[in-house]
């Protein structure tokens, strides 16, 4: 072989290469593994968000529940995700994953949220139900529908409203056994479930007295992150710089209230950095999860 192409095959061997790729270590996944065959309600986004600062990357997932791999979620994990965004949203009851495709996410410390469309309410505490860690919810325009979402998010308690509230199904511990009582349902639950309010509407970006109202429910629930859908709100304001100002600001009143802060951010490392000083604590990238293997594909075969 000429030296060449000895040398951009050795290039190739090395970019290819498990080793060289790899961002969580053989220890890593088996640690996460055990815990979550230990723990089935165990939320890893939740626990990074209340030890650490540390940004965490996850993704947006829109292969249908009965095409997942498992050899999917091991190299998301390899690669250093730590969240994936089931899109019931986009793509149907496809992406409404069940039981067995959340308890696959979470043993390779891969945290399931479900999105759902923005006229779910039940359909939340179903979704925990099935596994998910946590929900999304989309459009939201008013104060009520935050409320609404939160109380759906919740086992109804004490004299709080009922209405909208979780249903109780029961989940199942490590070891096998079901939470057949209320005290059990709520204890295996309980600051285990992350929701997840998409802020992408004029109102709730550009509305300050909306958009901190509405963070303060948030703060009150506790376990909860403002999700920016930044390019539904440029579609709707057709005004992406007054969208990049509010997210600063979104960034700021959620710090002062304990809020997280998410959302899909694309372009260049140095605007990743940017959002991350921001505040911005979940980051997706502008890539969908079918695509990673043409990703792949492409660098694997670049010289």
């Amino acid at each position: 072989m000429a030296p060449r192409l000895l040398a951009l095959a050795a290039r190739a061997l090395v970019r290819t290469s498990t080793t060289q790729l790899r961002a969580v270590s053989t220890a890593t996944l088996a640690e996460r593994a055990k815990l979550a065959v230990l723990d089935p309600q165990r939320n890893g986004v939740i626990e990074a968000l209340t030890s650490s600062n540390r940004p965490l990357l996850g993704l947006f997932n829109d292969i249908p529940r009965h095409k997942i791999r498992e050899s999917d979620a091991r190299a998301w994990a390899v690669a250093g995700f730590e969240f994936v965004v089931n899109d019931g949203e986009h793509s149907g009851s496809d992406l409404l994953y069940g039981r067995e495709e959340n308890a696959l996410l979470q043993r390779y410390g891969l945290t399931p949220i479900q999105r759902l469309p923005r006229e779910a309410i039940s359909a939340h505490g179903d979704a925990l139900a099935c596994g998910a860690r946590g929900t999304m919810r989309p459009y939201a325009l008013t104060l009520e529908d935050a409320q609404i979402y939160v109380e759906a998010m919740d086992f109804p308690g004490g004299a709080g409203p009922r209405r909208h509230a979780r249903g109780a199904y029961p989940v199942r511990a490590g070891d096998g056994a079901m939470t057949f009582t209320p005290d059990s349902l709520r204890e295996a639950e309980a600051d285990r479930t992350l929701a997840c309010l998409q802020f992408e509407t004029e109102e709730y970006l550009f509305d300050d007295e909306m958009r901190r109202s509405v963070l303060k429910v948030l703060s009150k629930r506790g376990n909860a992150c403002a999700f920016v859908g930044a390019l539904d709100a440029s579609m709707r304001c057709g005004d992406a710089a007054r969208v990049a100002g509010s997210v600063a600001e979104l960034c700021r009143d959620a710090a002062d209230l304990n809020v997280a802060v998410g959302g899909v951010v694309g372009g260049d490392s140095d605007n990743v950095l940017k959002h991350m000083r921001m505040g911005m604590r979940l980051v997706a990238p502008p890539v969908f999860a079918s695509d990673f293997a043409l990703h792949g594909a492409v660098a694997a075969a670049a010289p």
